[in-house]
């Protein structure tokens, strides 16, 4: 009797954590899945808008030539104005005739409409523009107005696990239009004029959303493998553990698997650990080739000299919750490097990333004060830049950026041309440098379509009488391209790598052997930290 009440005993709590453990799995599992299918209905909505919003542009500019110059002009600032469409366009007999990318002489054949949506919008998916080889665009053609998506910008979310299924239906969810890993025709019956709902078969566990302005569902297919895997992993642990301990420990156990299903738990870890560090990269004044500041990129190192690239954990952070304690993270990283870079490099500066919730808020201008008293930093050492997408909300993000410019501390955009929607707003934001992404930096000099956008945004900072950063300079070729057409300042491989802070100060010190270390007049003047 009492080894059987001590088996019951034991059984009992064992039985109940796994019955615990199988539901929280199925619902970790259904809430990972939604935050991606929410994620893809937010971007397919983004897209949509402004894609209409780039037809109604258009229609309003009346031109007896529809691939006039003037029109031209106006459909490469749409281009540059929208995060997600990649060309802007004019459609004639199925061809795409010209574009923001310029004439095309007879036209791009579009190939055969896929179907036509609620809102009257002619679909094509799979559409070959012939820009790079293998690249696939989703095009929405309206009244001679085509808006082309790269697809995978659509799709390019949790990239960890291959076997997870997503992507997006039109036409009440019976036609696919993109995706990405295993879909099966069998789910359309099932997914057609789905609302928000969570199925779970032997096969698989498929989570749909619906867009609420747009003809679209959103789909996430997570295998019942995965599942059966996160609970079998949990029982083989558990079993030993409640024969030993009991209830208390099995009840611990679980809890400590549950936090290993979620990566903004490991996160949430590694930043308590002080397992990420920053790396440094210099940044050069292109006329004289001096070092005027670095760069800090945070980096997520793990055992066997792999890691978490920061395009993974940024948007990870921001997602959880975690971006102010991120932002902290690494203010606090470069309070502590400052004093050691800047006996090095004293008018230099330091350049730190922000998230967009933190322009959002009135806590960074204390943590940015605590910055600059702990290190020992004038504000000249300091630059903030945040990408476009922190100040989509320029309402917010404007006052906070006035307080940081009232510190004495510059104020730059960073990845400039890669998603701002309201270039107008530029003027009234009080913004000290612009960036050139890396993607357009790669083009110059070149005969790519695309080469032209660098010195697009070179007229804008000229024009708002701001300074630019090129990002990702890795031949003389560009070098001396950038230099030539106004950009005063660029970091990239051609100069120096990103390192770490003992190896940067080693740099540093051999390159004053023979040449001091200076800030240009005007520029900006510090060493910069970011989170990328």
């Amino acid at each position: 009797m009492v080894l059987a009440i001590g088996i019951l005993g034991v059984a009992l709590p064992l039985f109940a954590a796994l019955h615990i453990a199988l539901r929280q799995s199925k619902d970790d599992a259904i809430n990972f899945a939604r935050t991606m299918a929410v994620e893809l209905v937010r971007r397919f909505d983004a897209a949509g808008e402004q894609a209409m919003s780039a037809n109604q542009r258009l229609k309003k500019f009346v031109d007896a030539d529809p691939c006039s110059d003037a029109r031209l002009q106006l459909m490469r600032e749409i281009g540059l104005s929208s995060s997600y469409l990649e060309v802007v366009g004019y459609v004639a007999d199925g061809r795409l005739i010209c574009s923001s990318l310029g004439r095309h002489g007879d036209g791009i054949p579009l190939g055969p409409m896929h179907y036509v949506s609620a809102r009257g919008a002619i679909v094509r998916t799979s559409v070959d523009l012939g820009l790079h080889q293998g690249e696939r665009f989703l095009v929405l053609e309206r009244e001679h107005c085509a808006a082309a998506l790269h697809i995978e910008m659509l799709t390019d979310i949790f990239m960890d696990r291959d076997d997870v299924g997503l992507g997006l239906l039109g036409q009440r969810g019976t036609q696919l239009m993109s995706s990405r890993g295993p879909f099966h025709p069998d789910w359309i019956p099932r997914l057609a004029g789905a609302r928000s709902v969570a199925q779970l078969d032997d096969r698989y566990l498929l989570v749909t959303q619906p867009s609420t302005k747009f003809d679209a569902i959103a789909y996430v297919a997570i295998p019942a493998a995965y599942l059966r895997e996160r609970l079998i992993s949990a029982a083989m642990i558990l079993a030993p553990l409640a024969i030993i301990l009991g209830t208390a420990i099995t009840v611990g156990v679980l809890r400590i698997a549950r936090q290993r299903f979620s990566m903004i738990a490991v996160l949430r870890t590694a930043l308590r650990r002080r397992e990420l560090i920053l790396h440094y990269q210099p940044i050069v004044e292109l006329a004289s080739r001096r070092v005027v500041g670095v760069e800090a990129l945070l980096r997520w190192p793990l055992r066997g000299g792999r890691g978490f690239g920061p395009d993974l954990f940024v948007p990870l952070a921001e997602h959880g919750g975690l971006a102010p304690q991120l932002t902290r993270y690494v203010l606090g990283c470069v309070a502590a490097d400052a004093p050691r870079l800047l006996e090095e490099l004293p008018d230099c500066y330091v350049s730190v990333n922000l998230a967009s919730s933190d322009l959002h808020s009135e806590a960074i201008l204390d943590a940015l004060r605590l910055l600059l008293s702990d290190s020992g930093m004038r504000p000249s050492n300091l630059l903030i830049e945040a990408t476009e997408h922190s100040f989509l909300d320029a309402g917010r993000a404007r006052p906070i950026v006035a307080a940081i410019r009232d510190m004495g501390v510059r104020v730059a955009i960073d990845d400039f041309g890669t998603g701002y929607s309201s270039l107008s707003h530029l003027a009234n934001l009080q913004i000290d440098l612009l960036k050139i992404d890396k993607v357009f930096v790669d083009a110059v000099g070149t005969d790519s379509v695309t080469s032209q956008v660098a010195l697009h945004i070179i007229d804008i900072a000229e024009t708002l009488g701001m300074k630019i950063i090129a990002e990702g300079v890795e031949t003389e070729l560009q070098a001396r391209f950038l230099r030539d057409h106004g950009v005063q300042f660029a970091q990239g491989w051609l100069f120096h790598r990103a390192m770490p802070l003992e190896e940067l100060i080693e740099t540093l010190a051999a390159a004053n052997g023979s040449n001091d270390v200076a800030a240009a007049t005007g520029s900006p003047s510090s060493n910069g930290a970011r989170v990328s």
